[in-house]
This record gives C-alpha cells, sequence and structure tokens, in this order.
C-alpha cells in the first residue's frame, strides 16, 4: 500500500476517466487524499470522497484564488468562464459546511504564494499579497476551531508562513507540500512540528537530495500534485497518483532504504497526520 498525500483528482484535468483512474488506484493499492484549491475543487474532493473507499478530501483556498487569477484549463472547466480571468474567491461559510462531512480531513492547501502576482502592478502585489496573508489566516482560524491539519502551500515563504502560523497561535500539525527548500529551512519546519512533503520534482535533479538524506522518514510525506509535475520517467505527461512509486524510489535511494520501507513508513505518517479511519 501507499499513500499520495496531495494530489488533484477533482481536477479538470481528470473529468473524462475519473472513475479509471480511481479504480487503477484501487487495483495498485494506492490511497489518495484529494485536495481543494477553491469552492469548487472543493466540493468535487469532497464528492469523489463520498463515493470512493480509497479517497479522502480537504477543503480549503488556494493563494491563487485569493487574486485575479488566469483560469488554469487543467484545474477549473473553462465552459464556465466567460473570460480568461476568474474572481478572486474568499474562505467563508459555503466551505465551513463542507467541513461536516466525516472523510474531509484537513483544511488546505492554504498558504502563500507570491509568484502569480509578478505581472500586477507594485500597488496591486501588495494588496493581493495582504489578501493571501488575510485568507491564509482566516483558513488557519478555522483549522484550530475543528482541531484539523493544515495543507500548506508556501513557495518561496517558509519563514513568513512559519511567522504567520506562530502568530495565529496555530499549535495543530500539518504538511509543507511540494517542499523546495533548503536543509535550514526545513529543519525550522520539522521543529515547528510540522512534516514535509516531496513531490516528483525531486527526480529531476540532485538538489534535494541533501535536505532528503538529513530529514527523518518519520518527518516525510510522499505525494504527487497531480496533474502537475510528473516524476521522471513521466515528466512532460499528466500526472497520476500511482506515479507516486516514482518519488518513493528516489528517497529510497538517497537514504539508502527499500522502497517498500519508504512506502510503508509514509504511508503511516499520512494515516497518523491526517487521523484517517481504514477500513
Amino acid at each position: 500500500m501507499i499513500f499520495d498525500s496531495h494530489t488533484h483528482l477533482n481536477l479538470a484535468a481528470f473529468d473524462k476517466d475519473l472513475e479509471q483512474i480511481i479504480q487503477k488506484n484501487k487495483q495498485e493499492n494506492v490511497f489518495v487524499i484529494n485536495i481543494g484549491t477553491c469552492l469548487e475543487t472543493s466540493k468535487k474532493a469532497v464528492a469523489i470522497a463520498k463515493q470512493y473507499e480509497n479517497c479522502w478530501a480537504t477543503v480549503g483556498l488556494h493563494p491563487s484564488h485569493t487574486g485575479p487569477m488566469k483560469v488554469d484549463k487543467n484545474e477549473l472547466n473553462t465552459i464556465n468562464f466567460n473570460s480568461e480571468f476568474k474572481n478572486p474567491e474568499v474562505f467563508d461559510g459555503n466551505f465551513e459546511i463542507l467541513l461536516q462531512e466525516p472523510k474531509v480531513v484537513a483544511i488546505g492547501e492554504c498558504g502563500l504564494d507570491y509568484s502569480y502576482l509578478k505581472d500586477f502592478s507594485k500597488k496591486d502585489q501588495e494588496k493581493y499579497q495582504e489578501a493571501q496573508k488575510k485568507e491564509f489566516k482566516k483558513q488557519i482560524q478555522i483549522a484550530k476551531k475543528y482541531q484539523l491539519p493544515l495543507s500548506l502551500h508556501v513557495r518561496n515563504l517558509y519563514e513568513q508562513a512559519l511567522s504567520i502560523l506562530e502568530a495565529e497561535e496555530y499549535k495543530g500539525q500539518g504538511v509543507f507540500h511540494f517542499f523546495t527548500g533548503n536543509l535550514s529551512q526545513a529543519k525550522m519546519i520539522i521543529d515547528k512540528g510540522f512534516l514535509i512533503g516531496l513531490s516528483g520534482v525531486i527526480t529531476y535533479s540532485s538538489e534535494m537530495d541533501r535536505v532528503i538524506e538529513a530529514i527523518l522518514l518519520k518527518k516525510i510525506l510522499i505525494e504527487t500534485d497531480a496533474p502537475y509535475v510528473a516524476p521522471i520517467p513521466y515528466r512532460g505527461q499528466r500526472n497520476e497518483p500511482i506515479y507516486v512509486r516514482e518519488v518513493a524510489k528516489k528517497i529510497a535511494q538517497i537514504k539508502k532504504l527499500s522502497q517498500e520501507e519508504v512506502e510503508r513508513v509514509t504511508f503511516q505518517n499520512t494515516v497518523e497526520l491526517f487521523k484517517l479511519q481504514l477500513q
């Protein structure tokens, strides 16, 4: 058994073959957590979790959705939009209603990512950065209210995100998904009680090897972030949850462990973090 702790079968990229993908996961003993990115994809994640026993869901607002964003055809069905831009969203009661579902296991993905703002004016960048922080803080408080862990999307702003979590007095757990930082940042995150999520990007080069070698396997989750960033040897293709085994394989090589051991421990890490009830 293996766990893809952060994937997106709830996105438009899987609309045409969702059933086949989920059945393939089941045959291969791949369990998944589908991550909400906005209200629409959070609803879809919950619907999938209710229908399939090997799927769970999170509910959250990705930082890119807190400002005007170009519609990503892999994420949302572009037929539903009259322009190439999607209006900003806020994390409100419509999201909170979804938390009543028993297979919702975390808040997120939420956090900070200013890379989406590079084409805006300096004034607008500052405005949308503040919007990201505001919606991030709201989701932290909801996680506290419902005693749920956080699925964190943070790009090159690890110190700032940790500072916000501390200021909001967040004492719960969570995972910094798709981690690409340095060893000092990884240790800082782990020291604060969070886990590190590693994706297929670690198969592209040796850049993350030192970080992976140094941190305990007990502090690692593995993920695909499908449909994005497929690992080698599938790079350039649509990513799928079954490719999470390539992430486990790479970690095993770096840490000089068996792949089976990496799959077993990261599976248990995922179950423990998200407090999953397995049948």
